[in-house]
């Protein structure tokens, strides 16, 4: 069964013209597998603006009948602390390299939580790339507008190959 899949993956992307870019869900829940194009791989990577990043949240948010939210350097600090874990170990995820999960990561940094959750993601060349990722995994989404969120925090890292980890926290004290 696997072998088929890669051998209709594989027939599926030299079908695919060179500028699409494509997700393919993953085996495993809450993973996807995303084919770019040769001229998005080679894009370099953009500088987060968490203000901009902010911004393009509340837009979202807005659009979907959700409050809008406000950046927390608290919640930076905790993201930031999960993108450098990605990219150190060149693997996306939500455990941290203690162990820790995002409700923990948020009180290390002095955000007292009643929700803290995480979106995470990986390779894009920006953050509103990332964020189009979120928008469209129904678990990131759903975290995206969740109602009682009233603060968040971004933050990315690049691994040693420069590929960028991006880290969302949303949370509410």
């Amino acid at each position: 069964m696997l072998q088929r899949c890669i051998i209709i993956a594989t027939l599926v992307l030299l079908a695919t013209p060179a500028a699409a870019g494509w997700t393919l869900p993953c085996l495993f829940s809450g993973c996807s597998i995303t084919f770019v194009s040769p001229e998005y791989a080679a894009k370099p990577v953009q500088k987060l603006d968490p203000e901009k990043a902010l911004a393009e949240i509340n837009a979202f948010r807005s659009k979907n009948g959700r409050t809008p939210v406000v950046l927390d350097a608290r919640l930076s600090q905790a993201a930031a602390v999960q993108s450098k874990a990605q990219a150190g170990r060149s693997r996306i995820g939500h455990d941290g390299s203690d162990g820790s999960k995002p409700m923990q990561r948020a009180e290390r940094a002095g955000f007292h939580a009643k929700l803290a959750s995480e979106n995470v993601a990986a390779g894009q060349k920006s953050f509103s790339d990332a964020m189009r990722s979120w928008e469209g995994s129904s678990g990131h989404r759903e975290n995206l507008l969740r109602p009682e969120v009233t603060a968040i925090g971004v933050a990315m890292a690049k691994n040693e190959s420069g590929r960028a980890y991006w880290t969302l926290v949303l949370g509410a004290e």
